[in-house]
């Protein structure tokens, strides 16, 4: 049977408050997709972090989910810019450049045994004599040279990347750097059977890595297993973050010219979004309408934060990429000529700000269960521990803002003025893991929730 919202909801500024989750936004996209099909259209947004992305592409597309889903259902860590090849190619390019200098050096004071090539390859080295040891060591100051680019060009990597990503042209990679590999292999094996001079110990070394490498890309379980192995032991050698904004920027591109830009910005709608300004450490709320409102400002930078007016599209669009710039995860993102980050624990559920805005109602969407801190297993790398402490700041936050909900918002009522869309259990996945396969599931629990928590408030028409 068909549901709508009460015809007779007393409720006239109605807030949708879109909160922070990460790879949970696909959760959110299942409740925003439930509020449509009942024809609710708030008169406030409020969204922080994944919530902000999803926010700004329901107003643009007037309330309507399904691209949305189409995306969500496609989203894997690399479309949205964690790519660990761009961390892997700028940390091996520090390593590179130092293990090339290192070798360059050996091969030049003539001492073969002190290489670290002498270890892995030494009958190599007993065969290098005048002639291959000078190719040596040319070919080793151009691994050096060669680890110093990757370092300079690995932020670009992320934009080129983006370009030519697609399955049919990564299979022709593939194609093409095993036809290359074999090559060398069997050029290899020649030159040293034909007692050719030949970088012995170079080519046998860099053969070697590369090797590691073809294997890891491949999309197999030994291919996992290696990435995984590099997850534990590639750091962070450059940079602010270890990626960068234009995967995320080119999907909300997306999202938001599949509707219409205009409506992020025409008064219809009062959008609020939360990110963490570096230079002030406030909490700035970027809002798409002149809060000329002194009362609303004043409240505002009394809880530590700062209202922005944001007053065309272009700027709606920095904030919301500003406002998902997790710390360390991505670089911090620039807006109106200053710097931002998101604001992590300190405001995932802008419901707050919504009712300083004017809300008399409030539909929060959370993406855990409120009850009590969320359950995990212990993080096995840095970014698992990151992900850990994102869910646990998720919560605490939630904790906070409902502490502070006004009298008139607790007790009983029917329809009551706060309506919390929650899971019952811990979502499957984690704030990191983004996957096709999670986000549909994680869409279907979020509608289902979705309708129980409006019954449960009292918005449905019986």
């Amino acid at each position: 049977m068909a549901r709508s919202l009460r015809t007779d909801l007393p409720f006239r500024n109605i807030a949708v408050v879109v909160s922070g989750g990460g790879a949970f936004g696909a959760y959110e996209v299942g409740v925003l997709k439930a509020l449509g099909s009942i024809g609710l259209k708030p008169q406030i947004v409020a969204g922080a972090s994944a919530g902000a992305l999803n926010a700004v592409s329901w107003i643009a597309s007037g309330f309507n989910t399904s691209l949305l889903e189409l995306v969500w259902r496609s989203l894997e860590p690399a479309s949205i810019g964690m790519r660990w090849t761009t961390l892997a190619w700028r940390t091996a390019g520090v390593l590179v450049a130092g293990f090339g200098l290192f070798e360059a050096l050996v091969t030049w004071i003539g001492s073969g045994d002190l290489g670290v090539t002498a270890l892995i390859w030494p009958d190599a080295v007993r065969r290098t004599g005048a002639p291959s040891g000078v190719l040596d060591l040319v070919a080793w100051l151009l691994v050096a040279a060669f680890g110093m680019l990757l370092v300079r060009a690995s932020r670009n990597a992320e934009v080129w990347l983006w370009r030519i990503q697609n399955a049919r042209w990564s299979r022709k990679v593939r194609r093409i750097t095993a036809v290359i590999l074999a090559t060398w292999v069997l050029l290899h094996v020649l030159t040293w059977v034909l007692d050719i001079p030949w970088p012995y110990r170079f080519s046998a070394t860099l053969l070697a890595a590369v090797l590691v490498v073809w294997v890891a890309n491949w999309q197999s379980p030994t291919g996992a297993r290696i990435r995984a192995a590099l997850a534990d032991l590639l750091p962070e050698l450059k940079g602010r973050g270890l990626w960068g904004a234009t995967a995320r920027r080119r999907i909300l591109d997306l999202l938001v010219k599949a509707g219409d830009s205009r409506r992020l910005v025409d008064g219809e709608t009062k959008l609020i979004l939360s990110a963490l300004a570096l230079d002030t450490g406030r909490v700035a709320l970027f809002v798409n309408w002149q809060a000329d409102d002194e009362t609303f400002r004043a409240r505002v930078e009394a809880a530590l934060g700062e209202v922005i007016v944001v007053r065309g599209p272009e700027f709606v669009l920095q904030a919301a990429i500003a406002s998902s710039a997790i710390p360390m995860i991505f670089e911090p993102a620039r807006v109106l000529g200053r710097e931002f980050v998101d604001a992590v624990a300190l405001s995932t559920h802008p419901l707050q700000a919504s009712i300083l805005a004017g809300a008399d109602a409030a539909l929060v969407i959370v993406v855990s269960p409120s009850g009590a801190p969320p359950q995990a297993p212990k993080p096995h790398n840095l970014v698992a521990m990151w992900a850990r402490y994102l869910d646990v700041a998720n919560w605490h936050d939630l904790q906070r803002e409902m502490l502070a909900l006004p009298d008139s918002w607790r007790g009983e009522g029917c329809p009551h003025p706060l309506c919390v869309v929650e899971p019952a259990e811990a979502l499957p996945g984690g704030v990191l893991a983004y996957s096709p396969k999670n986000a549909e599931a994680l869409i279907e629990r979020g509608e289902q929730d979705a309708w129980l928590a409006l019954e449960r408030a009292g918005w449905l028409d019986s």
